[in-house]
């Protein structure tokens, strides 16, 4: 079982899991995403020899535009009033209304969300089952099961 209030360190009032969001600044995908570069600093000037080998090589110059994206993790939540989802207006409007969780507002489930499918569907079923089991257990669940 979690932490009294882990639940809302950890979860954005939509549901999703912030922490394991690839784009958090305190996540294991921006923390992977250093210590990756950081094991294969320098290795750019051999990929093309490399790709003699294997193809695969031949992206490397991608690879590592993304691992360095992913190192930055340049999100602190949408508790915090930043999120990868530019148009999703969740974590403002339950600062708004003072709730913690979608599914503690009378409205619950508004239209105006700004989520589009199919986060909108995931969304509702999210604060549905946050609403039955409660935020803590709702956060074993989800941290039981990959974020994406």
């Amino acid at each position: 079982m979690t932490d009294t209030g882990a639940a809302q360190r950890e979860l954005a009032p939509c549901g999703l899991s912030c922490v394991r969001c690839l784009a958090y600044r305190h996540g294991p995908a921006r923390e992977h995403a250093a210590a990756l570069l950081q094991a294969l600093e320098g290795f750019e000037r051999h990929a093309d020899r490399f790709s003699a080998f294997n193809p695969v090589f031949s992206r490397y110059q991608a690879f590592q535009e993304m691992a360095r994206w992913l190192a930055r993790g340049e999100c602190g939540g949408c508790r915090t009033g930043q999120c990868l989802h530019g148009a999703c207006r969740i974590g403002s409007c339950a600062r708004e209304k003072g709730v913690a969780f979608c599914f503690q507002c009378d409205d619950f489930p508004c239209r105006d969300s700004g989520l589009t499918e199919p986060l909108l569907s995931r969304w509702i079923a999210m604060n549905r089952r946050l609403a039955e089991i409660g935020p803590d257990a709702f956060l074993d669940e989800s941290n039981a099961r990959p974020r994406y």
